[in-house]
């Protein structure tokens, strides 16, 4: 009697235990949770922008990355990507970010130029980056100390010194007219920074150096 009577209670026992048993394996079931991203591309940009000035190339780099997750025709984030690659001598991915940059903004004046510098760290595409940057240099707006010091060093690489000398000339007169210009009255004229003007300078220094001027011929 006592045997009958544990079989009943176990029957009872029984369904019990496999809902606690289900019940458990069920609490185990990991849940899914998915975190959207509050910032817009733009905040994105931003944020790289002040990792980028910190020195953390890193994470600027992965902020760059994610505003173009979010909208990959921003010029900003595709100019600042190329900007950091350039800064980590990834020369062929900086070339990538700028072309297409200039996709987006074709014959763009910081995006060539900034083309022209992984061609002149890299040594690979002098002749298409000289092109690019004669043509913005050329244009309006192109005539700036800055843009012409780097055509002066495309044409140095491209072995060009007589029109190397030319744009160096020009793009030192213009930086020192543009410091002049706030004492003559001309306040939309900025003051251009001494570092470009050192910049000039040592790009002359080498060119001299790589290719030494002729001596102008004595009288007789």
């Amino acid at each position: 009697m006592v045997e009958k009577v544990c079989l009943r209670s176990w029957r009872r026992v029984v369904p019990f235990l496999l809902v606690l048993l289900l019940a458990g394996g069920c609490s185990r079931i990991p849940r899914i949770i998915v975190l959207s991203d509050p910032l817009n591309a733009a905040e994105h940009v931003e944020l790289g922008v002040a990792y980028e000035r910190k020195g953390e190339l890193d994470l600027a780099q992965r902020e760059y990355e994610r505003a173009l997750l979010k909208d990959r025709k921003f010029y900003r984030a595709r100019v600042n990507l190329g900007n950091i690659f350039l800064a980590k001598k990834e020369y062929g991915k900086a070339r990538e970010e700028y072309l297409l940059a200039l996709e987006l903004r074709p014959g763009d004046a910081e995006a060539t130029n900034n083309l022209s510098w992984a061609a002149i760290f890299s040594g690979e595409g002098i002749d298409e980056a000289l092109a690019r940057m004669e043509s913005v240099v050329s244009g309006s707006g192109g005539r700036r100390a800055t843009y012409l010091d780097t055509l002066g060093v495309l044409r140095m690489r491209a072995n060009r010194p007589g029109p190397a000398e030319e744009a160096f000339e020009l793009a030192d007169a213009l930086c020192r007219q543009a410091g002049a210009a706030p004492r003559e009255g001309l306040k939309d004229e900025a003051p251009c920074p001494e570092e470009v003007l050192r910049e000039i300078e040592d790009h002359r220094g080498e060119l001299r150096r790589r290719i030494p001027l002729p001596s102008p011929t004595p009288a007789n």
